[in-house]
């Protein structure tokens, strides 16, 4: 018998069963407070999950700063074994297994493989463009160039420009940017003043001017 198509896995649906069914048959429900860190580089705990509820930041950290890679959402898939730091920002459940478990399971049925790739890609693409920003552009390009992707990938055009959903605070988007609170708050309430960009209400923002952004990014 062959697999599954690799599209029909929906594991953001499948999240939010109330016992582990299908592919997330021996899964184990877990459920975390906001601030737990759950895993760390070199840390001894070894499983895969996927997250129920709730939201966890996937970050490097050193002596003096921390940089977020990612944020990982209901039906994410990560493991805690990686190089990286995960850390609850809000109380989460995680749909947790083994990852010699899991890899049992993957051999057999590979219809995750796509679900996994979607977050690794994502992952990665986010280091990249951190990595490309840091080296090459100022704060005021980085938060510009932010903005221009959330309006790429869920803007919604409106009479006055674009609509963009704001699920991360100023401080989660200032470690996405690898800067400070302070700075990207200063620069949204200036070009709110500026014309570029309205606050309908905390968890949307409206930008009046794709344009000036793409300036600010180019500069």
């Amino acid at each position: 018998m062959h697999p599954p198509s690799p599209h029909a896995l929906d594991l953001a649906t499948l999240a939010q069963a109330e016992q582990p069914s299908g592919w997330l048959a021996g899964f184990v429900a877990r459920d975390y407070p906001k601030g737990y860190l759950l895993a760390s580089p070199g840390d001894a705990r070894d499983q895969v999950f996927v997250v129920k509820s709730g939201r966890l930041r996937v970050y490097l950290a050193g002596e003096t700063r921390e940089l977020s890679l990612s944020f990982l959402e209901p039906g994410d898939i990560y493991t805690t074994h990686t190089p990286t730091y995960v850390q609850t920002v809000s109380p989460c459940t995680l749909w947790c297994i083994h990852t010699a478990d899991f890899a049992r399971r993957l051999a057999s049925d590979p219809t995750i493989t796509p679900a996994m790739m979607r977050v690794l890609g994502r992952l990665l693409r986010n280091a990249v463009t951190l990595i490309d920003d840091l080296a090459f552009r100022e704060v005021p390009a980085r938060l510009a160039r932010f903005l221009l992707g959330l309006v790429e990938r869920r803007g919604q055009p409106q009479a006055d420009g674009w609509l963009i959903p704001l699920e991360l605070g100023t401080e989660d988007i200032a470690s996405l940017l690898g800067s400070t609170r302070q700075t990207v708050s200063q620069l949204l309430n200036q070009w709110t003043r500026d014309g570029i960009l309205a606050r309908p209400d905390r968890r949307q923002l409206l930008v009046r001017s794709r344009q000036a952004l793409e300036n600010l990014s180019a500069s």
